[in-house]
């Protein structure tokens, strides 16, 4: 089960490092991230950590407007064509997708894609269904 973490932050460099800084000194690994701007000078933070809970947590208690969520990681071929690859078996099992990031593991040279759905156990449901295979934990976090 793959835990997502948004921050809501002014588009500074100093707050995005505040939060980098925390994790930092936490010893939690930043995975993934995509920075969104939202609107006059304010973004969204989204990160994949090795340790989502202790990540939410910290950053809640040191006055963050942060959110955990659980998205859905899948492997995809590093080679062209691979996310069309992908998108298509997602497609086929009805998929609403709202939100995505992708990132390559250095180490397998596999690429992930992480999906943000409005209900996640029923889009688990149905890629099971269609054979779409979900990463688990130690690939996605790196343990």
């Amino acid at each position: 089960m793959a835990y997502e973490i948004s921050v809501f932050l002014e588009n500074r460099i100093t707050h995005f490092e505040k939060i980098t800084g925390i994790l930092k000194t936490e010893n939690i690994n930043i995975r993934s991230v995509s920075l969104n701007s939202v609107l006059h000078g304010w973004g969204v933070l989204h990160m994949l950590v090795n340790k989502p809970e202790k990540a939410y947590q910290l950053l809640s208690e040191r006055g963050s407007a942060v959110v955990l969520r659980e998205v859905i990681a899948l492997e995809m071929k590093d080679e062209a064509g691979g996310l069309d690859e992908l998108l298509v078996k997602i497609s086929r099992a009805g998929i609403h997708i709202e939100r995505a990031d992708s990132r390559l593991i250095s180490e397998s040279g596999m690429a992930v894609l992480i999906l943000e759905v409005a209900d996640v156990l029923e889009a688990k449901r149905r890629l099971e269904i269609n054979n779409v295979h979900l990463l688990d934990d130690d690939v996605v976090y790196g343990k």
